[in-house]
C-alpha cells in the first residue's frame, strides 16, 4: 500500500502550448519528484494520445485560450475510469468563471494561480496534489467567490439550454446549422436566439458572437472553433431533462391511485348525507 506522504510518481504529462513554459513546468515536476518520466504535449490531441497510451500518475495542464482544443472536455474524459485514480493539477492565471466552475464540478484536485503565487510554491502544489490532497490557490477561490457574487448575465440569466445554444450560435452559425447540432427545429433555435438577445441586451448576431467569446462559450483558434465545456453543459442539460421526464412519468403513474383514494373517501359522506 502506498504511503500517502510519499507518493510514487513514475510518469507525468504536461499540456501547455508554450514549449518554453512547458519546460519550466517539467523542471518543477522533476524537482518535486526526481527521476519521473515527464512527457510534454502542446495540443489537446497530443495530450489525449499520451494519456491514453501511458500509465500516467500526474497530469499538469493549463486551460488558457492559447491551447488548441477543449481542455475541459479532455479533463472530463481523463477523470473517468480507467484514469480516475490519477492526479490533476491545473496551472492557470485565474481564468474565466465558467472554466473555474467547471473545474470545481469535475472535482479537479488542484488549481494553481500562476499569476499570484511564486514558482517555488508550484513545487509544493505538485507534491500536495500527488498525495491526493486538494490544493486550490486562495486567490483562485477568492476570484471565484467575487465572480459568482458579481453580475454575470450569461451564467445568472440564461437557462442551461440557452447557454448550450449560445455555444453553437455564438460562432455565427445560422438557425438551421444550430438546429441540427442541438437536435431541435430551426424555429426553436430562432425563438431561443430571440430570448438570448433580449436577456443579454444585444441587437444583432455579430454582437452575440462577441458576447459568446467574451464569456468563454466559444473560442476561435487556428484549428477552428472550440466550445470550452460544451460536453459538460450538454450532459448537465440532458440530466435535468431526464430528471423532469422521470418526475412527469411518476406523476402520471400516481394519478389513478390518487383518484381511487379520493373516490373511496367520498363514499362514506354520500351514505351519511344520502
Amino acid at each position: 500500500m502506498k504511503n500517502p506522504e510519499s507518493p510514487v510518481i513514475r510518469t507525468a504529462v504536461i499540456l501547455n502550448s508554450d514549449r518554453v513554459y512547458a519546460e519550466c513546468l517539467r523542471q518543477m515536476v522533476l524537482r518535486a519528484f526526481p527521476g519521473t518520466r515527464v512527457e510534454i504535449a502542446t495540443t489537446v490531441t497530443g495530450a489525449a494520445g499520451l494519456l491514453d497510451t501511458l500509465s500516467v500518475d500526474l497530469f499538469v495542464t493549463g486551460i488558457g485560450a492559447s491551447i488548441d482544443g477543449d481542455v475541459l472536455e479532455l479533463l472530463s474524459r481523463y477523470l473517468e475510469p480507467p484514469h480516475a485514480g490519477q492526479h490533476v493539477l491545473v496551472v492557470s492565471a485565474r481564468g474565466g468563471y465558467r472554466e473555474l466552475a467547471a473545474l470545481r464540478t469535475l472535482g479537479i484536485g488542484g488549481v494553481f494561480d500562476s499569476a499570484a503565487e511564486p514558482s517555488e510554491q508550484l513545487i509544493e502544489a505538485i507534491r500536495t496534489v500527488a498525495t491526493g490532497v486538494r490544493y486550490w490557490s486562495a486567490t483562485i477561490v477568492d476570484h471565484m467567490i467575487r465572480s459568482g457574487l458579481s453580475i454575470n448575465p450569461v451564467v445568472r440569466i440564461l437557462t442551461t439550454f440557452e447557454q448550450l445554444a449560445l455555444c453553437i450560435i455564438g460562432d455565427g452559425s445560422d438557425d438551421t446549422a444550430a438546429a441540427q447540432e442541438l437536435g431541435v427545429s430551426p424555429s426553436t433555435v430562432s425563438s431561443v436566439r430571440r430570448d438570448i438577445h433580449r436577456k443579454l441586451g444585444v441587437q444583432h448576431r455579430g454582437e452575440l458572437v462577441r458576447v459568446a467569446a467574451q464569456y468563454g462559450f466559444v473560442r476561435f483558434t487556428p484549428g477552428g472553433v472550440v466550445r470550452p465545456g460544451y460536453s459538460l453543459l450538454s450532459a448537465a442539460y440532458q440530466a435535468k431533462r431526464n430528471k423532469r421526464a422521470q418526475y412527469s412519468a411518476t406523476l402520471r403513474r400516481s394519478e389513478p391511485a390518487q383518484t381511487s383514494r379520493h373516490e373511496n373517501a367520498v363514499l362514506p359522506l354520500t351514505v351519511a348525507f344520502g
